[in-house]
């Protein structure tokens, strides 16, 4: 398993999008109705930076063509994009956010 440290509780915002880069992979972290999401930052259509799109509720949308996905679960919701987002365990320790990037 490897697990990271991705940010102090305090450093995030509600309904915001934090990105961190582990290496070679961006991980992107919000927060909807008190629980908090990690997926990987990168649009299934087109390999864009999905972490700087919109959030509304449970979904974000690619800034670049406007494909939406469930940021609980990954799944699509709406095109062009023709794969779930890569999600990513995490969880709470401390005041630490941990995401398992397995």
């Amino acid at each position: 398993m490897t697990e990271v440290d991705f940010a102090k509780v305090s450093e995030l915002k509600e309904n915001d999008v934090t990105i961190r880069r582990f290496g070679r992979k961006r991980v992107a972290v919000c927060q909807f109705e008190g629980n908090y999401y990690a997926f990987a930052d990168v649009c299934t259509h087109d390999n864009g930076p999905i972490g700087e799109g919109q959030l509304c509720g449970r979904e974000i949308e690619c800034p670049r063509h406007g494909a939406r996905f469930d940021i609980t679960t990954g799944a699509i919701t709406a095109p062009p994009a023709f794969a779930p987002l890569k999600t990513y365990p995490i969880r709470l320790a401390g005041d630490t956010l941990k995401v398992n990037l397995e």
